[in-house]
């Protein structure tokens, strides 16, 4: 199944089940992005209650893919027993075809991370026609949001980084009060590695959530 009919399938799926959701990942990125990039898979935001990760699974299951399932301390890098025990709550449901990982395939992202149930709200607001019907995509600001929170896990991704400075390479004009609040309610700052490519802005707010936080 091509990613356009994977993307369309799992669109389907979670319409069926009434389940609120919204396109995020490399889909999203290319509204914003200054030049466009290619991407391997789909990636949905999704507002579930408890046992989401079950319909979650469901939905990767209908589209004929290999449900995994990657924990917030996968995500994180660690601690290393906690991976070890799966002890942590699912944060994605990754889809893929069955004996090739590096397929096309679709990822459903939980509210366990702890942007995604602001942002999916949010992207109701904000639909967007892919070539099947208006679909809610995360807005400009919570797509950075998205971004910046993955490169603070356990290994920078190139992929993101590209995103974000391609992002602002667009000269799009950003609500960067509603930039700041999140990213100082989630704690989320910019690594000293990705200081040099990205906008001084970003830089700004993040040193002042590391200035405002409690001396140890």
């Amino acid at each position: 199944m091509s990613l356009r009919s994977l993307f369309r399938g799992a669109v389907a799926e979670l319409r069926e089940r009434k389940i609120t959701f919204a396109v995020a990942g490399g889909f999203a990125a290319g509204l914003y992005r200054s030049e466009p990039r290619v991407t391997m898979d789909v990636d949905l935001v999704v507002l579930t209650g408890a046992g989401g990760h079950r319909a979650a699974v469901s939905v990767i299951e209908a589209l004929g893919l290999h449900a995994g399932t990657a924990r917030k301390a996968d995500l994180a890098g660690g601690p290393l027993f906690a991976i070890r025990r799966r002890s942590t709550e699912p944060s994605i449901i990754v889809g893929r075809p069955a004996g090739r990982p590096s397929g096309e395939g679709v990822d459903i992202l939980l509210p366990a991370i702890p942007w995604v149930p602001d942002a999916v709200e949010r992207a109701q607001d904000n639909k967007v026609d892919f070539g099947f019907g208006r679909v809610p995509v995360l807005t400009l600001e919570d797509t950075i949001i998205s971004k910046l929170y993955v490169l603070g896990s356990a290994h920078l991704r190139v992929k993101h980084l590209d995103d974000l400075q391609s992002i602002f390479e667009a000269g799009h004009e950003v609500d960067t009060a509603y930039l700041a609040g999140q990213m100082r309610r989630f704690d989320i700052t910019v690594p000293r590695k990705a200081n040099p490519f990205l906008p001084d802005i970003l830089l700004k707010i993040s040193r002042d959530i590391v200035r405002s936080r409690p001396k140890r």
